[in-house]
């Protein structure tokens, strides 16, 4: 543009995305645009200069849209969404026609757009029979040939399949493997390459550079935990950062990126002095020591022997999603987990602090949700969700119950039959009985030494979906409290689950809602996550929020 070089980034979160774009030779931040969804991905248009933004949908912002930045009047317009329900974009090329493909989740079309006449068309879902209802399918445009097809990966059960889309006879063929990508003609100018996950750092023909962006995009908060020294800790969606929160000072700290994965970290728990954390993609297990210096050495991936955080490295079996983690009575962590994309199950994981081994006792049918555990068992919730793209092979979930000394369940039951996923679980010391939520809104008590569901009840609404995964049905939260209580929230409710009177008790109204995940601090004193905010709930004396 006007020759001049400009680097485009993206800053993402759940109340909406920023489109920004860096002048090289200034390093300064010369384009700055607010964008109607929870993330997007671009496609350049060198020739002239414009860049293409397809987006994705957020809980608080739909998205799903075409939009393009044009230099000639540094606006961004929307061009729309094809006549289609329930998709979304998942990646971009132009064709050699001039029409810019897209793919799409989950049902797999493709579908092209038309610059010239802004006019969308609908090519269908590309992939190859069986189509089975409800399966997840990733149709992402990859190359176009010198003939015109456009080639296409089809995700779904693995391996996956490769098709190609000839425009002028709008058939499908499929291929037996990716065919070889044309070599590209290097374009005159200067190398340029960014890390803006480095926190604003490129690279002009190898020489290192940095620009100052300040970050005003807030994204969810999906783990909470009291951390060893009494801090709050937390981390937020499709970030990789902590943060903490520090109830004698008042502060409250981004800590910063760990060095390794792309994602989220999903939950964190305290053992000892350290605090230990799990992450998808991948399922990356790591610890973090509060007492010592931030340096997550992202050129080692966290693996560095003074990384902190450090990465402790893959949970592994095909695991992807750590969701939730308990301390078991035998003095090892267990970690709720959910399978690789287009792997049906999960697993319930164990990590010992003191050995570091890692071990997943794999469920081939369901995905373990949630976790729990008291001076005698491991308690998981399950969900029929598996990896993304599976083919669901049940329908209920379940409870089961884990002997670790047998590392093995000795008992299973389906403790609500409409239930597809067990949200959370907790157990009351006061009751001895194991409490967890579901994705239907009930809360259901459990007897171990009965083996079977004692009671349920109804909440008036549901729980907070996550963007994300599990981004298909609600998470009730629950946690136990210092008095013997039950505690949790819904998407819009605080309540208690009064456990000697067995009725269910809804507190204060929260200032916001979209709640999701609740944790006890000082006694009566408890955190919960609403969207990118922590709020701070007094329970005794005058109840109040901050």
């Amino acid at each position: 543009m006007r020759k001049r070089d400009l680097l485009w980034g993206g800053e993402f979160g759940q109340e909406g995305a920023v489109l920004f774009a860096v002048d090289v030779d200034a390093g300064k931040v010369v384009e700055r645009h607010r964008i109607g969804a929870r993330e997007f991905s671009v496609t350049v248009e060198h020739e002239t200069g414009r860049v293409w933004v397809h987006t994705y949908h957020g809980l608080y912002q739909p998205g799903n849209l075409l939009l393009s930045w044009r230099p000639e009047t540094r606006t961004v317009t929307s061009h729309g969404f094809p006549p289609l329900t329930g998709h979304r974009f998942v990646g971009a090329i132009f064709g050699r026609d001039g029409r810019l493909y897209l793919g799409t989740h989950p049902f797999g079309h493709l579908v092209s757009f038309d610059p010239r006449d802004e006019t969308w068309r609908d090519h269908g879902c590309q992939a190859p029979a069986p189509i089975v209802p409800d399966q997840h399918i990733w149709c992402q445009p990859r190359l176009a040939t010198e003939e015109g097809e456009v080639i296409c990966a089809i995700v779904r059960t693995r391996p996956g399949d490769v098709v190609a889309f000839n425009p002028a006879t709008g058939r499908t063929r499929q291929l037996s493997g990716m065919p070889e990508r044309p070599p590209e003609e290097r374009r005159a100018g200067r190398r340029i390459a960014a890390n803006f996950r480095g926190g604003g750092e490129y690279t002009v023909d190898g020489e290192a550079r940095r620009f100052d962006y300040q970050p005003c995009v807030a994204t969810d908060i999906v783990g909470l935990n009291r951390g060893p020294d009494g801090r709050i800790y937390g981390s937020t969606i499709i970030s990789m950062h902590l943060f903490a929160f520090d109830p004698q000072t008042r502060a409250l700290r981004d800590l910063g990126r760990v060095g390794w994965g792309g994602g989220e970290i999903y939950d964190v728990i305290p053992y000892g002095d350290r605090l230990y954390i799990g992450s998808y993609t991948g399922a990356y297990w790591g610890v973090y020591d509060p007492a010592r210096p931030w340096n997550p050495r992202a050129d080692t991936q966290g693996t560095a022997e003074d990384a902190n955080p450090r990465n402790l490295g893959q949970l592994g079996e095909d695991t992807n999603r750590p969701f939730e983690y308990a301390l078991g009575p035998d003095g090892r962590i267990y970690i709720a987990c959910r399978a690789n994309y287009g792997i049906p199950g999960g697993g319930l994981g164990r990590f010992d602090p003191g050995t570091g081994e890692k071990r997943v006792f794999r469920d081939e049918q369901q995905s373990v949700q949630s976790v729990a555990a008291d001076d005698r068992f491991v308690y998981g919730g399950t969900s029929i969700r598996g990896g993304r793209g599976c083919v669901d092979v049940t329908t209920q979930a379940r409870l089961f119950v884990f002997e670790p000394a047998q590392e093995r369940r000795v008992c299973e039951c389906i403790p609500i039959a409409e239930a597809i996923a067990v949200t959370s679980l907790a157990v009351s010391p006061a009751t001895r009985l194991v409490y967890g939520a579901t994705d239907t809104g009930h809360l259901f008590a459990f007897d171990r030494d009965e083996r079977q569901v004692v009671k349920t009840w109804v909440l008036r609404s549901k729980g907070t979906p996550l963007m994300g995964v599990p981004e298909a049905y609600g998470v009730i939260h629950l946690t136990t409290g210092g008095d013997g209580g039950i505690y949790g929230v819904t998407q819009r409710d605080v309540f208690k689950l009064d456990v000697s009177a067995d009725r269910v008790v809804y507190l204060d109204p929260p200032p916001i809602s979209d709640l999701y995940q609740i944790v006890e601090g000082a006694p009566g004193v408890f955190y919960i996550g609403a969207r990118g905010h922590l709020l701070e709930y007094h329970l005794k004396d005058t109840p109040h929020y901050r």
